[in-house]
C-alpha cells in the first residue's frame, strides 16, 4: 500500500449474510489523495455507504463478512488498528446522525466524544465553544438531542466529527435533512479547513450542486461499489451529463421537468389560528417559560387529491406540523379534516380514527418498520388493509410493488441492511399500499438518486390523479418541490407563506450547465 495515498482500498468484497447471493461490494477498488474534496456519487444502493462503513471500520467488525481484500490510511492496514488510532485518519458521519448519539444533550455528547479520544479535559470547554459558534448550534448545547429536528441534529453530528481533530472527515450523505443555506455554509467551512488546515474531505452525495466551488473530483460508483469514472472536475463535468444520466444520478445544475400547474381542489385539512410550540410536549408552562413559537397563527389549506410540498430552513417547524397533524403533540387553534360534507376538529377524533385515515413515512425510515425482512414488510402492509386476501395474491402484489421500486433483489434483506436510500423507498412503498386518503411524508427522497427520487413522486402523483390520495410532503429539494407540487407553503417568520411552483423553479435558476 503507498504510504502517499489518503486512503487505499485493493480488492474489496463483501456482503452481509453468508448465504447471500449478492456481494454489496464486489472486487471493489478505490484510492483517495491526501488534502484534496473528494465526492463520491453512484445510483442508489450501489454501495456507497457500505463502502463508508467498510473504510471506517465498522464493518466487518461490526457486521457483514469481508470476503477478499484490504482497507488502509497512509499505507497503513485499517486491519488491527483500535478506535483511537483509525481517528487520527478519519471520522464519519452516518446518514441518519440518530445512529451516532450516545448521550441526551449535544455537550455531553461532544464531551463524550473527547473523552474517547483522551483529550485533555482543560481543553474540552474551549473545543466545544470554538465548533458550536463555527456551526452556529449554540443554542442547541443543552436541548435533549430527541427534541431536534433533522436538521439540528445533523449539525450536531458534524460538530462532534469537526472536534475529533482527524486527518480527513467521511460524510455519508451530510446535507439530506438540511437546507441548502445551511448545507452551503457547512461546505464553505469544510472548504476553508481544506485550504487552511489541508483537511482531506470525502463526502457522498447525490447532489453535487453546492460541492461545485470547493470539489477537487468526483468519483461515479456503479454496481459492486466498482469505478465507473473517476477524475471529473468542474472543468470536464458538462461531458459526463450521458453517463450520470444512464447511472440514475441527478447531474448538477439541471433544471428539472416542469409539471403543470392545475386549480386547486377544495381542502382535505384546514388550519386556522394554528400555532404549536418548539418542544411542545414539554411541560414549559409550568416552569414559568415563556412560549417559542415555531409556528403561531397559521390559516392554511391542503387540497384533497393534489400535492402539497413544505419548504424551509432546517429545525423551523416542518416535522413539528406533522406530528401536531398526527394528534401527537399539543396545539393551538385549530386543525380540520374536511369531506362528507363536514369538517371534523382534530381534537374530536380518536386516534385509532385518525391514523385509519392519515398515514406518515417518518425522516427515520427505521423508526416505522415492523417485520424481518423487507417483503414481509409490504405484505404486512397489504394485509392490514386487506384481511381476506390470499397469501398468494398479497405474495405477488408485494414482489410487484417491490419491482416498481427496484427493491425486489432485497425481499430476503432485513430493512435495516439496506441503504438510507433504499429504506426510504420501502417506507413509502409500504405506507403507499394502505389505505389512507392521506399521507405526511417527510423528506420522502433523501438519499436518492434522481431516478429513484421521480419514481417516488410519480407514483404519487398518479395516486393523487387517480385515487384522490392528498400527499403533504417536507422537503429541501426546491427543483423537485417545483417539478411536483400542485401548491408550495414556505415556512417565514412563523407563517406559512404561500409560493407557486413555477416561481420556485424560477429561483432556482436553469443554472451552469443547462
Amino acid at each position: 500500500m503507498d504510504p502517499q495515498l489518503f486512503l487505499s482500498a485493493r480488492d474489496v468484497t463483501f456482503r452481509y449474510f453468508e448465504q447471500s447471493k449478492r456481494n454489496v461490494l464486489d472486487h471493489a477498488s478505490l484510492e483517495i489523495a491526501p488534502g484534496r474534496v473528494t465526492v463520491i456519487t453512484g445510483n442508489s444502493g450501489c454501495g456507497k455507504s457500505t463502502f463508508a462503513a467498510v473504510a471506517a471500520g465498522l464493518y466487518p467488525e461490526n457486521a457483514g463478512i469481508l470476503e477478499s481484500g484490504e482497507i488502509a490510511f497512509r499505507g497503513r492496514p485499517l486491519k488491527g488498528m483500535s478506535f483511537r488510532e483509525r481517528t487520527k485518519y478519519l471520522s464519519l458521519m452516518f446518514q441518519n446522525p440518530d445512529l451516532q448519539f450516545c448521550m441526551d444533550t449535544l455537550r455531553r455528547e461532544m464531551r463524550f466524544c473527547m473523552e474517547n479520544i483522551c483529550v485533555p479535559q482543560p481543553e474540552m470547554d474551549g473545543r466545544i465553544a470554538l465548533w458550536s459558534e463555527r456551526l452556529g448550534i449554540g443554542s442547541l448545547l443543552d436541548q435533549p438531542l430527541h427534541t431536534l429536528s433533522g436538521g439540528e441534529k445533523q449539525k450536531a453530528a458534524l460538530a462532534c466529527l469537526f472536534l475529533l481533530g482527524s486527518e480527513g472527515v467521511l460524510l455519508d450523505e451530510p446535507f439530506a435533512n438540511i437546507d441548502r443555506e445551511s448545507a452551503r455554509e457547512i461546505i464553505a467551512m469544510l472548504g476553508r479547513a481544506n485550504r487552511e488546515d489541508g483537511l482531506t474531505v470525502i463526502a457522498i452525495d447525490h447532489q453535487l450542486d453546492d460541492w461545485l466551488p470547493i470539489l477537487d473530483e468526483v468519483i461515479v460508483l456503479g454496481e459492486g461499489g466498482k469505478v465507473l469514472q473517476r477524475g471529473i472536475t468542474r472543468g470536464n463535468l458538462p461531458q459526463q451529463y450521458q453517463l450520470f444520466v444512464d447511472q440514475g444520478i441527478t447531474f448538477p445544475k439541471k433544471r428539472r421537468r416542469k409539471r403543470p400547474e392545475v386549480p386547486e381542489n377544495e381542502a382535505a385539512i384546514r388550519l386556522e389560528g394554528f400555532s404549536v410550540q418548539r418542544g411542545a410536549s414539554r411541560k414549559r408552562k409550568a416552569r414559568g417559560t415563556e412560549p417559542d413559537f415555531l409556528l403561531e397563527g397559521v390559516s392554511a389549506s391542503f387540497p384533497r387529491g393534489q400535492i402539497t410540498a413544505i419548504l424551509g430552513p432546517s429545525g423551523i417547524g416542518k416535522t413539528t406540523l406533522f406530528l401536531a397533524l398526527l394528534g401527537q403533540i399539543p396545539y393551538n387553534g385549530d386543525i380540520f379534516l374536511c369531506g362528507e360534507g363536514q369538517d371534523r376538529e382534530l381534537r374530536r377524533i380518536r386516534q385509532k380514527d385518525l391514523f385509519r385515515e392519515i398515514g406518515i413515512v417518518f425522516q427515520n425510515p427505521g423508526n416505522q418498520f415492523i417485520s424481518q425482512n423487507v417483503l414481509e414488510e409490504v405484505e404486512k402492509s397489504i394485509r392490514q388493509w386487506e384481511p381476506q386476501a390470499s397469501p398468494e395474491s398479497v405474495k405477488e402484489r408485494a414482489l410487484a410493488q417491490l419491482d416498481t421500486y427496484g427493491l425486489r433483489p432485497f425481499q430476503r434483506y432485513s430493512p435495516y441492511m439496506l441503504s438510507q436510500g433504499q429504506q426510504r423507498r420501502l417506507a413509502v412503498l409500504a405506507v403507499l399500499t394502505g389505505g389512507q386518503k392521506i399521507l405526511l411524508l417527510d423528506e420522502p427522497t433523501y438519499g436518492q438518486d434522481y431516478r429513484s427520487s421521480e419514481a417516488i413522486l410519480e407514483q404519487l402523483s398518479r395516486k393523487a390523479d387517480e385515487e384522490g390520495l392528498t400527499v403533504l410532503l417536507t422537503t429541501h429539494d426546491r427543483k423537485l418541490a417545483g417539478s411536483y407540487a400542485d401548491k408550495i407553503y414556505e415556512v417565514k417568520g412563523r407563517a406559512l407563506v404561500q409560493a407557486s411552483p413555477q416561481a420556485i423553479l424560477d429561483q432556482e435558476g436553469a443554472g451552469l450547465y443547462d
